[in-house]
C-alpha cells in the first residue's frame, strides 16, 4: 500500500515554493481566514509589485497588510474597511483606487456562488442579486454579470455570475494532520468552494498538528480532500486577530477569541505610517515571521484569550439594574431613540406580516434587532436572529456580544451552518420568511440603499450581504439617521435596491409605505420639546425626498422603562473602539 505523502512544511517554504507572480490568490473566510499566510505573503513579496489578483469575503484588520504593501492588482471582495465595533470605511483604499488599483465589488451570496460554480466545473452561477443596481452594472461590465431570457418565460431574464477559480487558496482550520486532512468546526462562513476549485491547490494554516486518527473521528468536519492540499502549516494562532472557534461537541483543542484591540490597532496602522514601521521591523523583518509576530503580540495576551473567561460577557441581569429615572428617559440619545424606534418597527411588522426570521446588519442594526427579539419574546411570538456568515437562531440577551460576528455568538446559536444555508436561503430562498434589518449611508425616495461610494468619490464599504437580502428577503427595514446626507433624493451608488424597503427607522420618527411606488408616511413620531407641527416640519427639512402630506396627529410613545432597562443590559451601543495596545505585545 502506498503511503501518504507527507505535506507538512513551514509556510514561508510552501509559499516560496508553490506562489508566483500575477497569481489569483484566494484567502477563504471559513470562518475565520488564514491571517498567518497574510503575514507570511507580505515577508515574501514586500518591495515588489507581484500584481496579484486577491480575493476575500472581506478587506479588515490583517488583510490591510496585502493593500498597504500594494500586493494586489486587483481586490474582489464584498466588504473594505473596518468592522469592528461598527463598517466604517477606511481612507487606505481610496488611497489604492487613487492609485489606479482596481477594487471589485461583490454581493456575499453572488460571491460565493460564482466560487462554488468554479468548484463544480460550471461556467456560470445563477443569482437574484445584482440586477438593476450600480454594484450589478460594474459587475456586468467587467463581464462578471449577466441577465439572459428565460427560455421558459420570454419576458423574464435569469441573472447569472461566472464562474471563479482561484490559482491558491488558504484555508485556516482549527488542527490538521501532516498528511493533509484538516479539521474545521462550524459556522462556515463561505464555506470551502474557493478551495474546492482553485487550480492549483489549497494550503492550509492550522492552529494545532494532530494525529490522523483525530480527523478520521470528526470526518465530518474535514471539508477540503487531501489531495487537493498543496501543504499543512502549523501556525498557532494562525488566525490571529480573528477567532479560531472550536464547538463543544468537537475535538478537544483549545480554540481563541477576537482580539478586539488588535482589530482596532489595524484600523491605525493602515494610516499610521511610523506605527506601521515598528510592526513592520518587528514581524515582517523578523527571521522567524511566525516567532516574531507572537513576540509583537505577547505571548501571555494571546494564552489569554484561550481562557473561558474571554468567551463570555458579564453584565447584571434586567431585575439587579437600577430603575431608569424619568430624566433618563426625556434624555435618551440619538442612537438609542433610533435603535428603540428600529426594534418597535421591526416588532410590528414580525407580527403584521408573521416574519418568522431576521437578518441582521452589523452595528446599530444589530442592536436593534435584539431588542426586537427581546419584545417580541416577552409577547410570546416566535422569531429567530440570523447572522449572515451562517449563525441561526442567535442569542440576543444580556449575554450576547454586541459585535455580531464575535465567536461568543457562535458558541451560544442554535443552528451554524454556512452563507448558502443562512443567506442563500433561510433569508433569500423561495421559502423563506425573513425580515432583514439594514443600516445605509443613503437611502432615496425608492428605498434604495448605497454603502458603497459618495458623490465625493470617497469609497465606503460596500454591499456585504445587502445586496442580497433586499433583493430577495420578504422586506426589509432599513435603519438610517434622519440626515439630509443621508436621506436623499437619488443615492449616488444603488448599492441595494429598494422594491422592499417599506419601512426607514430614524432618530426622529419611522417613515412608512405600504409597497414600491407610494408615498413615504411619517409615523411614530418621537417625542420632543417641540410642538407636532414643528417636529414635523423639521423631520421633512432634514428629508432630502418628499414625504406624504398626510401627518401624524399625535406623538408616538418615549422609550420605556423596560426598553431602557434592556438596552442597558445589552450594553446599548456595543463596544466603544478601544485604546490599542503598545506594540510588543501587553
Amino acid at each position: 500500500m502506498t503511503e501518504p505523502r507527507d505535506k507538512l512544511m513551514p509556510l514561508g517554504a510552501a509559499i516560496r515554493q508553490h506562489v508566483r507572480p500575477g497569481m489569483h490568490l484566494h484567502f477563504a473566510s471559513s470562518p475565520s481566514r488564514s491571517n498567518a499566510a497574510i503575514r507570511e505573503l507580505a515577508r515574501a513579496f514586500r518591495g515588489s509589485r507581484p500584481e496579484f489578483t486577491l480575493s476575500a469575503t472581506g478587506f479588515h484588520s490583517m488583510a490591510h497588510l496585502l493593500a498597504i504593501l500594494r500586493l494586489g492588482r486587483i481586490y474582489m471582495s464584498c466588504f473594505f474597511g473596518d468592522n469592528y465595533p461598527t463598517p466604517r470605511p477606511n481612507p487606505l483604499y481610496g488611497e489604492l483606487v487613487a492609485a489606479g488599483v482596481e477594487l471589485e465589488h461583490w454581493s456575499l451570496f453572488s460571491y460565493v456562488s460564482a466560487f462554488r460554480a468554479g468548484a463544480l466545473g460550471h461556467s456560470y452561477a445563477l443569482t437574484n442579486s445584482l440586477s438593476g443596481t450600480t454594484l450589478g452594472d460594474e459587475l456586468a461590465y467587467k463581464g462578471r454579470f449577466f441577465e439572459v431570457s428565460d427560455p421558459r418565460a420570454a419576458n423574464k431574464t435569469i441573472g447569472l455570475v461566472s464562474a471563479i477559480r482561484a490559482d491558491i487558496a488558504f484555508v485556516h482550520a482549527a488542527a490538521g494532520d501532516r498528511f493533509g486532512h484538516a479539521v474545521a468546526s462550524p459556522p462556515y462562513s463561505e464555506g470551502f468552494w474557493g478551495a474546492l476549485g482553485a487550480e492549483a491547490g489549497v494550503i492550509v494554516t492550522v492552529d494545532h498538528l494532530v494525529d490522523s486518527a483525530v480527523c478520521r473521528k470528526y470526518a465530518e468536519w474535514v471539508g477540503i480532500p487531501a489531495h487537493r492540499v498543496l501543504a499543512i502549516c502549523h501556525e498557532p494562532f494562525g488566525a490571529h486577530p480573528q477567532p479560531s472557534y472550536v464547538a463543544a461537541r468537537g475535538p478537544n483543542l483549545a480554540g481563541y477569541q477576537d482580539d478586539f484591540e488588535h482589530y482596532e490597532l489595524w484600523r491605525r496602522m493602515a494610516t499610521d505610517a511610523s506605527l506601521f514601521a515598528e510592526f513592520s521591523r518587528k514581524v515582517l523583518d523578523a527571521e522567524d515571521g511566525s516567532l516574531g509576530y507572537r513576540q509583537f503580540v505577547g505571548e501571555a495576551r494571546l494564552e489569554s484569550l484561550r481562557a473561558p473567561g474571554a468567551a463570555t460577557i458579564s453584565r447584571r441581569p434586567l431585575q439587579d439594574l437600577p430603575h431608569p429615572t424619568a430624566a433618563a428617559e426625556r434624555h435618551l440619545s440619538a442612537n438609542d431613540r433610533l435603535v428603540v424606534l428600529a426594534a418597535r418597527t421591526i416588532c410590528r411588522r414580525v407580527v403584521e406580516r408573521g416574519y418568522r426570521t431576521i437578518l441582521a446588519g452589523i452595528g446599530v442594526s444589530f442592536t436593534a434587532a435584539r431588542l426586537a427579539k427581546w419584545m417580541l419574546d416577552r409577547r410570546g411570538v416566535p422569531v429567530e436572529v440570523m447572522v449572515e456568515t451562517g449563525m441561526a437562531d442567535v442569542e440576543c440577551g444580556p449575554t450576547a456580544h454586541p459585535f455580531l460576528l464575535a465567536s461568543l455568538n457562535m458558541a451560544q446559536a442554535g443552528r451554524l451552518s454556512s452563507v448558502e444555508e443562512v443567506l442563500g436561503t433561510s433569508t433569500c430562498g423561495s421559502q423563506n420568511a425573513c425580515l432583514g434589518v439594514l443600516g445605509a449611508a443613503e437611502i432615496d425616495q425608492g428605498g434604495n440603499i448605497n454603502s458603497t461610494r459618495l458623490p465625493s468619490g470617497q469609497l465606503l464599504v460596500g454591499s456585504g450581504g445587502a445586496n442580497d437580502i433586499a433583493s430577495s428577503c420578504r422586506e426589509v427595514v432599513a435603519v438610517v439617521k434622519c440626515e439630509r446626507a443621508r436621506l436623499v433624493p437619488k443615492v449616488h451608488y444603488l448599492t441595494s435596491p429598494g422594491k422592499v424597503v417599506l419601512q426607514i427607522a430614524t432618530e426622529r420618527c419611522v417613515l412608512s409605505r405600504e409597497s414600491a411606488g407610494h408615498s413615504w408616511t411619517i409615523r411614530d413620531l418621537y417625542p420632543t420639546a417641540k410642538s407636532l407641527s414643528d417636529a414635523v416640519r423639521e423631520i421633512k427639512s432634514h428629508c432630502g425626498f418628499a414625504l406624504a402630506d398626510t401627518a401624524p396627529t399625535d406623538w408616538g410613545e418615549a422609550a420605556g422603562a423596560d426598553e431602557l432597562l434592556a438596552l442597558e443590559a445589552m450594553g446599548r451601543d456595543g463596544p466603544e473602539p478601544t485604546q490599542a495596545p503598545p506594540l510588543g505585545g501587553g
